[in-house]
């Protein structure tokens, strides 16, 4: 289900993106409607699944830079290089991310930092009350993406927060309730698009200051009140009403990545020649039809196994040659002075941790590694030990010849083992040490009884913070 949503999800971004550049665009009118539809929403489902499967913080930090932040860098080049094509010129500010690629930056900081931030009280509730304010903090705009990461965040927490317990009980919701919720969430689409002149298209974003777009104080706060509830709203009945069952939308779901960054250069396309090209005649049912039948179209192909393949060789492929200059980053820094070294050691973690996220994507994929890892640091301190183990075992024994002791230490020496031999009719030391070797030997040998407790090596603690079994130690056991 999870899969088919996140391929409905993935089909609606290219028809948005489209329906706003396409040249014929209208608040008040089907495409207006179609387009608040998909903004008040789908965003918000795709930060919420993403929290809901983030429930290991430490797993979400480890791949959060692999996922994420590392197509995200990959990205900014390149479409620089799109833009300077289509339009002629193009401009590079790292200060803004490129359009649509805010959502890998904001990904990566949700979960790099999902471990920290979990551990304030009340986190959730305050995250809402920063996001109904947000409107109101001018730096909160399109700089480092910073009013969109805060207006989406709390629905990361609620899908982090959220247990299967949880969503089974939101999926319990009858046919007829369904029905009901899904025509008054289309109805508020309706009245937004023709009655909302109070909030501009460009508002449903959620990424610049109400005071940039117009929009009043208490209205800003109202619309997002109202823009919360919707995207709750559309996110309960989408989990009622799509099936569990495998489906095209679900290997959609499985491959959105290439479909998210690849569909942008379309748009750029879109924005510069209109939905009809020069080509079609300009009419309002083809101007539709093109719409979906070009997002339709984006999907089908940037998913297409070619296509994935391309974009895992290009994406995985820098990012193993980023690990293999890392490595030998590394090696150097070990090599080099001792306050040093721990910085190779965090360099070394985090390519362990990388090599780890690569194994587990392409074992869930069902792909063989095809890159060949390097000698890893590890692999080149072992060696190094072992050159040294082997440089002190060659070398030869010292000899230690004890001088002649003097005659005056010999006969000390004689009567101290005169006293030392036991009178008659005492034991010697060694019938002692006999006896008690054959007294340890036949208790031992004696069969436990259940009254008998086990004993064991090291005592067991508990530990509060993490609530497992540590040694004395202080090493997981488990």
């Amino acid at each position: 289900m999870f899969d088919t949503f996140r391929g409905l999800l993935m089909w609606s971004i290219p028809i948005s993106h489209f329906t706003r550049v396409a040249g014929h665009f209208s608040a008040a009118s089907l495409s207006g409607i179609v387009y608040i539809t998909i903004n008040v929403f789908v965003m918000q489902a795709f930060v919420f699944l993403s929290g809901y499967f983030s429930k290991k913080p430490e797993r979400a930090r480890e791949t959060a830079f692999h996922t994420f932040l590392w197509p995200y860098i990959l990205c900014i080049p390149f479409f620089y290089l799109v833009r300077l094509i289509i339009w002629g010129h193009a401009t590079i500010d790292l200060t803004v991310p490129p359009f649509a690629l805010w959502y890998l930056f904001a990904l990566f900081f949700y979960r790099f930092f999902l471990k920290n931030y979990i551990k304030i009280p009340h986190f959730l509730e305050l995250s809402l009350l920063v996001f109904l304010f947000a409107g109101q903090v001018p730096f909160f705009s399109d700089t480092f993406a910073l009013g969109r990461m805060v207006s989406y965040f709390p629905f990361f927490l609620l899908g982090y927060y959220c247990t299967p317990e949880h969503l089974k009980r939101l999926r319990s919701l009858r046919k007829s309730y369904c029905a009901i919720l899904g025509a008054v969430l289309t109805a508020c689409s309706v009245l937004l698009a023709f009655f909302g002149d109070q909030f501009p298209v460009g508002y449903y974003l959620l990424k610049n200051p109400a005071c940039e777009l117009g929009v009043t104080w208490y209205w800003d706060i109202i619309g997002r009140m109202m823009i919360f509830v919707l995207a709750c709203g559309w996110i309960i009945l989408m989990l009622n009403i799509l099936p569990n069952k495998k489906n095209y939308l679900a290997y959609v779901g499985m491959n959105t990545m290439p479909i998210y960054i690849l569909h942008l250069i379309v748009r750029y396309l879109v924005k510069k020649y209109g939905i009809f090209f020069g080509i079609f005649p300009e009419n309002v049912v083809l101007y539709y039809i093109l719409i979906f039948g070009l997002a339709s179209l984006c999907v089908v192909v940037f998913s297409s196994k070619p296509v994935v393949k391309g974009y895992d060789f290009v994406v995985e492929g820098s990012y193993g040659i980023l690990l293999w200059v890392l490595d030998k980053i590394a090696i150097f820094l070990a090599r080099c002075h001792i306050p040093v070294a721990a910085a190779a050691n965090r360099i070394m973690d985090f390519i362990e941790s990388s090599e780890k996220s690569i194994d587990e994507r392409r074992s869930l994929k069902g792909e063989n590694s095809w890159i060949k890892p390097e000698k890893k640091e590890a692999q080149a301190v072992e060696e190094v030990q072992a050159a040294e183990a082997k440089e002190e075992a060659e070398k030869p024994e010292e000899i230690q010849i004890e001088a002649e002791p003097p005659e005056a230490i010999k006969t000390e020496e004689k009567e101290a083992q005169a006293e030392a031999k036991p009178k008659e009719g005492q034991p010697s030391d060694e019938e002692i040490k006999k006896a008690v070797v054959e007294r340890t030997t036949v208790r031992m040998a004696k069969p436990r009884t259940e009254t008998q407790p086990k004993k064991r090596d090291k005592p067991l603690l508990l530990d509060s913070d993490t609530s497992e079994l540590t040694d004395y130690k202080g090493d997981n056991l488990f």
